[in-house]
């Protein structure tokens, strides 16, 4: 997944000013390529140095056009990122220095997901069907390699016993599968499985293995296959691969890529142009960044954009959230826990780090902000909101006098003396989240808990959680994509959080029977992962609703995470010489438009 706000983005949508016949610094630049991004920029690229330009005249000269076929222009799409290509490769397994923009530029999805239509959009698939525990699916006839080579489900086998092998999540749900012929597979689920978890799950899945490439990791460890650097990709999707240097991905027109007739243009880079602040600057000179796949931007930024800068916000089913360690002495208590969440207002987070694109959690209850009302329904008033909008210092002083504590000299401390707090750990670089965290903690101290700022380098910070060295901390509270729009993920992320290992120490009592306050006043006995699980294995929503509920009430009350904030991811592209999709169209909320556009033909040169 994509992690942390700076590192989110996304595209956007609007029609203005025609492109004008004046040669810009964007043409020029595009006309140098990649190589002379970098002599233009005054410094040394650290690249090939040769190498063939990506574009003859990116202001709008037709490369030519065969008959029936589309005009190809010689224009170049630049998309702002911060990261080095040359550090960077292709293998979608390899997690650590694999780079989905680079990725999504050469192989194609199996299929996307709409946010704005709830819909799923095939991509690579030309149909999937899910009957109680068979899925059948079924590839397009024209998917086939940037070499020339069709592809068949030779390959699809290689990816499924590779998926298998590296734990991949569908592997959860599958017993076994059967190639049916050259573009057919059936999968065989070891249970009834909601369909949409099995499409959610395929969302994941892109055309990026090649069996006569990557049949060689079949009899070797895992973990051979995932150190494997994959540098010189055979692409199935809009673009092939010319060039990687320091300073930018090159790629170029793939041809044979079944959609090619809604590519218009000959070249995509993604230039290495630095973080969110130089990505803010080069949108705001306009003139040679045509987008910026993600990058958090404040108001008072975006607002010194050009008017051919557009914004596309897509719910991102992710946020600011605090993990808690469970085997801790005082986060360990279920009323230390509610009483951080009583004391949190967590429209203050949202007041002091975003308004324009981050909401609170109505409630905590592990499900995303935006999905609560629609699942939990006739359940909804029954559970504890925990002041969205407001500090509720009673409640929680209750709490932890209910617990045994008691406030000395300002602080909240046990019977042995010892106050509430540690080190809150913080990702380093995540501006955003740097100030929800000085807010929180700011608002925890003021009540009497003892807490200091632990700034960390990502690594780091999540190395903290896996070891569980912490007490509490900030965390994403949902796994993050289309697929936390489902509440089977997010409330089985909490209860496993396998990204850490567990190692937030829930998972002992996640599959243990628990009794807990009930929402009518009586009392639920659940075993939550059980329920949770309960949820994947129902027909329909319908069906589901009844364990999505218990789960929710469960989690709201043990708060294995404290959910506090949501948002809209960001993403920029510009529309004085690019086309953009509809506001109302499918299309418009699917991750990412840089990619899904182009995918689709939304994303296009105007010539």
């Amino acid at each position: 997944m994509d992690y942390g706000d700076e590192c989110y983005a996304m595209s956007a949508d609007d029609e203005r000013s025609r492109y004008s016949n004046e040669i810009s610094r964007r043409r020029v630049l595009s006309i140098a390529g990649a190589s002379g991004l970098a002599a233009l920029a005054g410094c040394s690229s650290g690249g090939d140095g040769g190498g063939s330009d990506p574009a003859t005249d990116s202001g709008g000269t037709a490369s030519g056009s065969t008959e029936g076929g589309p005009t190809v222009y010689d224009a170049t799409y630049n998309d702002a990122y911060n990261g080095n290509p040359n550090d960077l490769h292709f293998n979608t397994s390899a997690i650590q220095n694999y780079r989905w923009p680079a990725g999504r530029s050469v192989f194609a999805p199996f299929m996307k997901y709409s946010f704005n239509e709830d819909e799923f959009l095939l991509g690579a698939l030309s149909d999937l069907t899910v009957d109680e525990t068979e899925v059948t699916m079924t590839f397009r006839e024209d998917l086939s390699w940037d070499n020339g080579d069709d592809w068949t489900t030779e390959d699809l086998d290689v990816q499924l016993q590779l998926a298998e092998k590296t734990g991949s999540s569908l592997w959860g749900y599958l017993d076994d599968y059967e190639i049916v012929d050259d573009r057919t597979a059936r999968l065989t689920l070891s249970e009834a499985t909601n369909p949409r978890i099995i499409k959610f799950e395929l969302t994941n899945f892109l055309v990026d293995t090649k069996a006569e490439t990557h049949e060689q990791f079949l009899d070797k460890d895992a973990s051979e296959f995932l150190r494997w650097a994959w540098e010189e990709p055979v692409a199935s999707g809009m673009w092939s691969l010319a060039n990687k240097d320091r300073q930018a991905f090159e790629f170029e027109r793939n041809p044979e890529f079944y959609n090619a007739d809604n590519v218009n243009f000959q070249t995509h880079l993604i230039e290495n142009t630095g973080g969110a602040t130089a990505q803010h600057q080069a949108l705001m000179a306009g003139d040679h960044i045509d987008g910026a796949m993600s990058a958090f931007t404040p108001p008072e930024i975006a607002d010194q954009f050009p008017d051919h800068v557009v914004e596309v916000n897509i719910p991102a089913k992710w946020g600011y959230g605090i993990v808690f360690n469970h085997n801790d002495e005082h986060f360990g208590q279920r009323n230390v826990r509610q009483a951080v969440a009583h004391v949190i207002n967590r429209q203050s987070l949202v007041d002091n780090a975003g308004p324009k694109t981050k909401f609170t959690a109505p409630v905590p209850c592990g499900i995303a902000p935006k999905d609560q009302q629609y699942w939990l329904d006739d359940w909804y008033d029954s559970f504890e909101t925990y002041g969205a909008e407001s500090s509720q210092t009673e409640e929680a002083t209750q709490l932890l006098e209910d617990a045994g504590y008691s406030k000395q000299g300002g602080k909240w401390r046990d019977d042995g003396g010892n106050t509430i707090g540690g080190d809150y750990f913080s990702p380093a670089g995540w501006s955003d989240w740097t100030t929800m965290t000085q807010t929180v903690v700011s608002q925890l101290n003021e009540f009497g808990f003892d807490f200091s700022i632990s700034t960390k380098p990502t690594n780091d910070w999540f190395s903290q959680y896996s070891n569980s060295n912490f007490g509490m901390g900030s965390l994403y509270w949902l796994p993050g994509g289309s697929r936390s729009a489902f509440p089977y993920f997010p409330l089985r992320y909490q209860l496993w959080e396998s990204e850490i290992g567990g190692g937030h120490n829930y998972r002992e009592a996640a599959q243990s029977e628990q009794t807990i306050p009930g929402p009518d006043g009586g009392e639920m006995t659940i075993t939550p992962l059980d329920e949770v699980d309960q949820i994947a294995q129902q027909p329909d929503d319908e069906a589901a609703r009844e364990y999505v509920q218990r789960a929710a009430w469960h989690n709201h009350i043990e708060l294995p995470f404290l959910g506090l904030v949501s948002k809209f991811e960001q993403s920029w592209t510009t529309d004085d010489e690019w086309s953009v999709a509809a506001e109302d169209s499918p299309n418009r909320q699917v991750k990412w438009p840089q990619f899904w556009w182009v995918h689709e033909g939304d994303l296009q040169y105007k010539g």
